[in-house]
């Protein structure tokens, strides 16, 4: 008897083992998800050599690569509560990297970011072919020419990074909010300069459109209500009100006893010593 028990309890433990490292290994791959598309957007999945359209709800892993053409523009999600987002403008090329999706690779183009939801000492990072910028729960603008990248703290605080054509780190520097750089291919990076009032103003309208849009699309995903739901609600509802009316006639049924019972005491004459003659 005392080994059947072992034996289950090593049973139990190890489909819990099992189980813990299914969803360590699931933690460990991360999903982006497209929620905007204007234009003529294509993706290239990972190891693939044909491009799709991009759609709104279009899944992207590691390695996936997004490319807009004149006037087209597409926005990716890194998180299901929308709080790290990605635009990518026209005449971009962007490819997603590692299996966190830490890192968006820009050779050339325009990437707009905000990130606001990363773990404690983790960052987002952008990749230009000579510069690293780095978000820490921040958000701004990477741009990458021929030969000069551009890169604006928008919100709060980047690091940039500058290397040279064999890779190695030149400089790093803090641009903190409302200030940007120039970093001229394979150079440090240039002087500190204030974003002009242009660029802060067409931040400042993306973000109240891309706030009220995710909130919309919040509001869409929240499941309808059924009508098996309507009905166990409007059952509890219909028990709650029963309940209360049996509680209020139990406290009037409580009250009436009380009165009737005091009435009878006051009623009854009260009678002091014995009955009996002679005191028996």
């Amino acid at each position: 008897m005392l080994k059947v028990k072992y034996l289950i309890f090593g049973l139990f433990a190890g489909i819990l083992l099992l189980n813990s490292n299914l969803v360590s290994a699931k933690e460990l791959v991360r999903e982006a998800k497209v929620i905007l598309v204007k234009g003529d957007v294509n993706i290239q999945k990972a190891g693939k050599t044909d491009w799709v359209k991009a759609k709104e709800g279009m899944i992207l892993t590691d390695g996936d690569t997004a490319k807009t053409a004149k006037s087209a523009v597409i926005e990716i999600a890194f998180d299901r509560d929308k709080k790290n987002i990605v635009r990518l403008d026209e005449n971009s090329t962007a490819i997603l990297r590692g299996k966190m999706l830490k890192q968006v690779e820009l050779p050339r183009g325009k990437i707009r970011f905000v990130v606001k939801s990363l773990k404690k000492d983790s960052s987002f990072e952008i990749k230009t072919p000579t510069v690293v910028a780095g978000a820490r729960g921040s958000g701004g603008d990477v741009i990458a020419r021929e030969n000069e990248d551009t890169v604006r703290a928008q919100e709060d605080e980047l690091f940039v990074q500058s290397f040279d054509e064999q890779g190695n780190m030149i400089q790093e520097i803090s641009l903190t909010e409302g200030m940007e750089v120039n970093i001229e291919r394979f150079e440090a990076p240039g002087e500190i300069m204030e974003i002009t009032g242009a660029d802060r103003g067409d931040w400042g309208s993306w973000k109240e459109d891309l706030g009220g849009r995710i909130e919309e699309s919040i509001k869409e995903e929240q499941p309808a209500p059924t009508q098996e739901n309507i009905s166990q609600v409007e059952s509890i509802q219909q028990e709650t009100v029963q309940k209360q009316g049996e509680y209020k006639q139990d406290i009037i049924q409580q009250d009436d006893t009380q009165r009737i019972e005091t009435a009878v005491e006051e009623e009854t004459p009260k009678t002091t010593g014995s009955t009996y003659p002679n005191g028996y």
